[in-house]
Parts: structure tokens; C-alpha cells; sequence
């Protein structure tokens, strides 16, 4: 560092120019980022306004100022505006110095200032009880002149506190709060600010992500919701024109938490974010992504629950329940109306194999602007079943959804997966069997039924609906034999209550009675018997 006269100005409403106080350090600094050795920086006050030059190539300045409490610090350089040129003149870096067996400069921000520039700043930056240092270097450019630098530190509580870059030096965030962070711009990268949190109890929580609009649609954030695992819960991206970023509830476990901030374009500006929580009551909790995972979910008790942001994938709910014995199942999915027609949820009934696999029974769609959907008549056999809910990349929605599942126990129903001949339901004569066309996503349904003959008989189908107004074939019932050929069929329009194949004559054999969608489709309950 040149040995000259530095003018020092604090501020007040009053400048006062004095001369500058060089002051020697007992020892040689030791900087282990090896950037640049001082031994005879100038000693300010954090609220300075200081005018320097830089004389030569390898010339620098460095000042250095106390902290006493936590608060938000801008660092500004003024010159006068010499060229209309987009050339670097000067380079201004914020260090933390940390005191231990050698003396360590942690950076903490850096900012450029152009030939062109009047004023140049990296805005404010949350800092903590401490010493620091800025140094003034000339830039790729270089620019000899005067310059002015200006120090300004506000006292608060609610800014975050570099160096805040790792778990283990998160910053605390409570609960309704707003607080406020910036993303330093580092000559080794970009700023990753990093919040901790602690749940007493389970929780639903929500996460508001704000900043001024930046006019340009590009990435500026990525926001993680982390827990102690290192799992990440939820992400999500603001661009520089999102004002405001809702998550929307999640439901997490007592435990601690964590959100990192990381900026992925050089930003100057603040940002701030706020924690909402509350109980959970009826709340699913991530992460319940796999079915090993999944939220248990018992009878006539509505949950609630969200499809989580995610960046790289897409979150999927599970919920596991129990079907205690044979009997018809229905399944509530609601949300609130929202505008536009994409299809947000897939709702989707699914079982697993023997060998650990599982398999989809029923997938059904609830687009934004309904209310939700209603799966009713599902015929189940006793087990363990579990409901999905998920969407796709296209229109993928965190708002909250309330899920609800309701049993009756009964014998006399079709039991699905009943769409083949091989895992049809065994039937008798004379009795009266329900069951409706659930159908999946776009794939038709069909019930299958099993009977046998003993000896040559005549017999007869007949099938019941509830009868409306509407002259479309909605069901198809047919008897087949053992090979798939169909003996005898009717159709059923939704104007008739009843129809009947008329008597047939069946040799000894293995017959099913087959029932599908007609022309027109309705997943509406129907029932049958088989007459002989």
C-alpha cells in the first residue's frame, strides 16, 4: 500500500477532513487466501466516507472498521464518470477477519466499478459483531484517480448474518417474521445463504420468498427446504420479475429444518423471506414420496395435503389404508377452483403384487377449475391399498387438497381388479350382484363374472340401472364361454331401467358374464342377475 495522505470524512452533517491514520500491525499478517498482505491499513469508523486514490498497477487500499452489533452494511465507490466505456476501473471486496493461530480474510462480497460508473454498490449485506476490511484494487482496467468509498451500517435483528454459507453457521429464522438477506456476489462463485428452524411439534408450514421486481424472467434464486438428512423437501426457483413466491402449506415433522437461498445470477438487491407455522392437524407430512413412506390414512378422516415445488422431479403424495373386508370403497379428493382448465392431480388407486410391485386400479384427473373429483363404487377385497396423489410438469399445482376415504362393508359387489376373465368374481344364479365401470384415466373398464353349469340349462341375464332421460347405450352385458365368444349380449340405454338377454340354453361348462361401457360411458352403480 502507498504511503500518502488519505482524506477521512465521517459521516455527519459536518465533513471534516483529517489526515489519514496509518497504524502498524505488532506482527506480519499472515492471509491465508494468499490475496494480498497489509500490513498498514487504514483504520475507519463503519460509518465512513473516505476519498483515496489508486496510483499504480499493484497499488491497493484497504480499510478496516469494528462492529459492535449484528445489521445490515453497504459499501458504495464514487469517481467521476471519465469515459463512456464498459471497462473495470476498480474492484471493491468486503472481508470478515477472523483472529485464530493466523489471521484469515473471509470474503463476504465484491462489487466492480466501471469507467462509466458515478456510483457503483453491491447494496446491503447482513453482518455480525466483528472486524472487517475493504480493499479498494485497481481493476482489469485499471482507472488512476481519486475515488470515494462510503461505509453505512444500520443496526438490525431481522437481516441475515454472513457468513451464513453452511448448516452449520445457519442463521436462526423464527416463526412469522419477515427477514431479510442478500445474495453477495463472490470472485469463487455465488452466495448461498443458509436458515435454520426447529418444529417443537408436527407443523404445516409455508415459506414466502419476496424482492423488488428486476424487470429480466431469468432465474435470480433456487430456495431449498432441507431436513436434517440432508433431504430436500421442497425447491422452487423466483426469477427476477417474481415479486412474491408462496409455497403453500407443507406438512413436516417436529424436527429441525433448514432453507438455503442460493442465487444463481449476479443480484443486487435484498430479499426477504418469512416462515409461517402452524399445527397440523390431519396433515400429511413429508416426505412421503414412495409407498414405504406413505402417510397413514384411516376411514371417514379427511387429510390434508399439498404437492410439494419441486425443481428436478416431481413431488408425489402417498397414503396407505385399509380395507378391513369385502365392500365398496369411495374416495373425496377436493380442492379449491382455480382459473384455467389444465388437469393439476392425478388421483390414482393403486395395490401391490406378490413380488413387490405395485399396480395401478384406477387413475383418475381433477382439473383446476373443478372442484375436485369423487371415485365412488370401487369394489374392494380386504387388504392394503394405497391412494397416489401426483400431477405432471405441465400443471403441477402446490395448492392445498383435501383427501377422504369411506367404506361399506359388503359382499355382493364386484371386487377390482376384476377386468379379465382370469380375475373374475364367482357368481351364483338367482342373486343379485352390483357393481359400476370405473374407468381408468382413458382405459375402459370391464367387470368380469364367473358361473359354472353343471347339466344343460336355460338361462337368462338381466340387468338394472337407474333410469334417466338420456337414450345413450351406456352398458354392454354379454355371457361368453370359457374361449371368449360371446353367447349372448344386450345393450342398456340410460332410458332403460331393465333389459334381458331372453333365455339361452348352456351346456356343462365354465360361462362368465361380461359388462362394459357402451357407446356412450357412465361410472354410475348397476346390478344384475343371473336367471335360470
Amino acid at each position: 500500500m502507498n504511503k500518502r495522505k488519505v482524506k477521512i470524512i465521517v459521516v455527519a452533517f459536518v465533513a471534516v477532513v483529517l489526515t489519514a491514520v496509518l497504524f502498524a500491525v505488532g506482527m506480519a499478517e499472515n492471509v491465508t487466501d494468499g490475496m494480498f498482505n497489509m500490513n498498514t491499513p487504514t483504520k475507519i469508523t463503519k460509518n465512513s466516507t473516505i476519498v483515496g486514490t489508486i496510483n499504480s498497477k499493484k497499488d491497493y487500499e484497504a480499510f478496516v472498521f469494528e462492529i459492535e452489533k449484528e445489521g445490515a452494511l453497504s459499501v458504495r465507490l464514487d469517481h467521476d464518470n471519465l469515459l463512456d466505456s464498459v471497462k473495470c476501473g476498480y474492484v471493491v471486496t468486503l472481508y470478515k477477519i477472523i483472529e485464530g493461530e493466523s489471521r484469515e480474510y473471509k470474503e463476504i462480497t465484491y462489487f466492480e466499478s466501471f469507467w462509466s460508473d458515478v456510483t457503483s454498490s453491491w447494496g446491503e449485506t447482513g453482518v455480525s459483531p466483528g472486524t472487517y476490511c475493504v480493499v479498494v484494487d485497481p481493476g482489469s482496467d485499471i482507472l488512476y484517480g481519486e475515488f470515494t468509498l462510503v461505509t453505512t451500517f444500520t443496526p438490525s435483528s431481522t437481516f441475515e448474518k454472513e457468513l451464513n454459507d453452511t448448516k452449520k453457521t445457519a442463521n436462526s429464522l423464527g416463526v412469522g417474521h419477515a427477514f431479510y438477506g442478500s445474495s453477495s456476489q463472490r470472485k469463487d462463485g455465488y452466495d448461498h445463504d443458509w436458515f435454520v428452524f426447529e418444529l417443537s411439534k408436527n407443523s404445516c408450514v409455508n415459506i414466502s420468498f419476496a424482492h423488488d421486481d428486476l424487470t429480466f424472467p431469468k432465474a435470480g434464486w433456487n430456495i431449498k427446504l432441507i431436513n436434517e438428512n440432508d433431504e430436500v423437501v421442497c425447491d422452487f426457483t423466483s426469477k427476477l420479475t417474481d415479486t412474491l413466491i408462496k409455497t403453500g402449506k407443507i406438512g413436516l415433522k417436529a424436527g429441525t429444518y433448514y432453507i438455503k437461498v442460493e442465487n444463481v445470477s449476479p443480484i443486487a438487491t435484498t430479499y426477504s423471506i418469512m416462515l409461517g407455522a402452524q399445527k397440523a392437524v390431519n396433515n400429511e407430512f413429508e416426505l412421503n414420496d414412495t409407498p414405504e413412506t406413505a402417510t397413514k390414512l384411516s376411514q371417514n378422516v379427511e387429510i390434508s395435503g399439498s404437492l410439494a415445488d419441486r425443481l428436478l422431479s416431481l413431488d408425489k403424495d402417498y397414503y396407505k389404508i385399509n380395507v378391513p373386508a369385502e365392500g365398496v370403497v369411495d374416495i373425496v379428493f377436493s380442492h379449491e377452483e382455480l382459473e384455467g382448465d389444465k388437469n393439476g392431480w392425478n388421483i390414482r388407486l393403486l395395490k401391490k403384487r406378490k413380488d413387490g410391485t405395485y399396480y395401478e386400479i384406477i387413475k383418475k384427473i381433477s382439473a383446476w377449475n373443478s372442484s375436485g373429483y369423487t371415485l365412488s363404487n370401487v369394489g374392494l377385497d380386504a387388504g392394503e391399498y394405497y391412494i397416489l396423489v401426483d400431477g405432471d410438469s405441465l400443471a403441477y399445482n402446490s395448492t392445498s387438497y383435501a383427501l377422504k376415504w369411506t367404506f361399506t362393508e359388503r359382499n355382493d359387489f364386484e371386487v377390482e381388479p376384476n377386468g379379465s376373465m382370469k380375475t373374475a368374481k364367482d357368481i351364483k344364479a338367482n342373486t343379485y350382484y352390483y357393481g359400476a365401470i370405473i374407468s381408468s384415466d382413458v382405459d375402459f373398464d370391464e367387470d368380469y363374472y364367473r358361473f359354472e353349469i353343471t347339466e344343460k340349462r336355460n338361462v337368462s341375464l338381466e340387468l338394472w340401472h337407474e333410469k334417466v332421460t338420456d337414450s345413450s347405450v351406456t352398458w354392454v352385458a354379454s355371457i361368453i364361454d370359457e374361449n371368449g365368444n360371446v353367447v349372448k349380449s344386450v345393450d342398456s340405454s340410460l332410458d332403460q331401467g331393465l333389459v334381458s338377454t331372453g333365455v339361452m340354453t348352456l351346456k356343462k361348462g365354465t360361462y362368465y358374464v361380461k359388462i362394459e361401457t357402451g357407446m356412450y360411458g357412465s361410472e354410475s352403480q348397476y346390478h344384475f342377475k343371473l336367471v335360470r
